[in-house]
């Protein structure tokens, strides 16, 4: 990130109504997803220290170039959008990095070829469609034909998720790959 004078915030508004993205021209962070709630330590993620320590914002999940916060329910989005844009521009023009990601080794490299094939078609076929609604879909494992994911941002508490769980993720990867049985959400 560069310091300077940040780019505009652009709010979008998602499928759950605990949720909104702001978008913004900056990259957050290189790639991936990043969430945190209030029971988190946001330590390493000075952007959602941030934007946590606003009243009423509940989750904070920050990707290359929006960010999408979950309120409570007893707060209104007039009051915390306001807020959230002037800490998020207050935080860009810092020149800060949102995240300070530390080497990630995961064991994706010992992923069966079957779970390579599923993290592709999450990767390169849902992953963005997601991500346009303000949420992130991870795979965690596949087991006897199940495949366990997560879904953060604003779609981990979205009235929606379930559809778009088992009428989009669920058709898509039985489709493709016929190991599939399932997909369930942990």
């Amino acid at each position: 990130m560069s310091s300077g004078t940040p780019g505009p915030i652009d709010t979008v508004p998602t499928p759950n109504p605990h949720a909104v993205m702001l978008k913004v021209q900056e990259v957050l962070v290189q790639s991936g997803t990043h969430e945190y709630t209030r029971a988190d330590d946001s330590s390493e993620a000075p952007l959602a220290a941030e934007l946590l320590g606003i009243d009423g914002i509940d989750l904070v999940l920050i990707a290359p170039r929006f960010v999408t916060l979950r309120k409570n329910p007893g707060s209104e989005w007039r009051e915390l959008i306001p807020a959230a844009k002037q800490a998020m521009r207050d935080f860009l023009s810092s020149g800060q990095m949102a995240v300070l990601e530390k080497e990630n080794a995961t064991g994706q490299t010992s992923a069966s070829e079957v779970e390579q094939q599923i993290i592709r078609l999450l990767d390169e076929e849902i992953r963005p469609a997601v991500a346009m609604d303000g949420g992130d879909i991870n795979f965690v494992s596949f087991e006897n034909g199940i495949v366990h994911i997560q879904m953060t941002g604003a779609c981990g508490t979205c009235p929606s998720a379930t559809e778009t769980l088992k009428l989009g993720v669920e058709r898509l990867l039985m489709e493709e790959i016929p190991e599939v049985r399932s997909v369930e959400q942990i």
